[in-house]
């Protein structure tokens, strides 16, 4: 129950610091960026079998009880894996942007190459945006299930 409340305030937070609603958070959607981080960690999930797990992760933190401790550990791993795999694919793309960037600049004693350089920087960051909204949103499931293991 209480994750449902989080879920609401962590939306109701990002909409209203994006500024304007749905009107404005498209502007800061991006598919690919999105895709390139979202499709390594469903791979991974399905690669290991930890599908289910991690499905049971959301089911502990909606308010499901009687699991066993086993499955409280798998399904703590599996959010452990996710996190992981989406902060690497976040960071890497962070740093392709960069490097994108910067190799097509061919002065960079200019002014201007500075400029361009300060212009790519936030498109580069919506894969640092992606990433920490994973954080966000799983952050919180996975210290509830480490209570739940450590309690056990």
């Amino acid at each position: 129950m209480f994750y449902a409340i989080y879920l609401v305030g962590v939306v109701i937070w990002i909409l209203m610091n994006i500024g304007g609603g749905f009107g404005n958070l498209v502007n800061f959607m991006d598919s690919a960026t999105a895709m390139f981080i979202l499709i390594p960690c469903i791979l991974i999930l399905f690669c290991t079998k930890s599908l289910s797990a991690f499905g049971r992760a959301f089911l502990f933190a909606f308010g499901k009880k009687g699991g066993s401790v086993a499955e409280y550990k798998e399904s703590l791993l599996a959010v452990k894996m996710i996190m992981q795999i989406s902060g690497l694919f976040g960071s890497l793309g962070f740093l392709i942007g960069m490097f994108v960037s910067l190799r097509s600049l061919e002065d960079f004693s200019s002014a201007e190459s500075l400029g361009w350089i300060l212009l790519d920087l936030p498109v580069s960051m919506i894969s640092l945006f992606y990433l920490l909204l994973v954080w966000i949103l799983l952050l919180p499931i996975g210290f509830l299930l480490k209570k739940h293991v450590e309690k056990q």
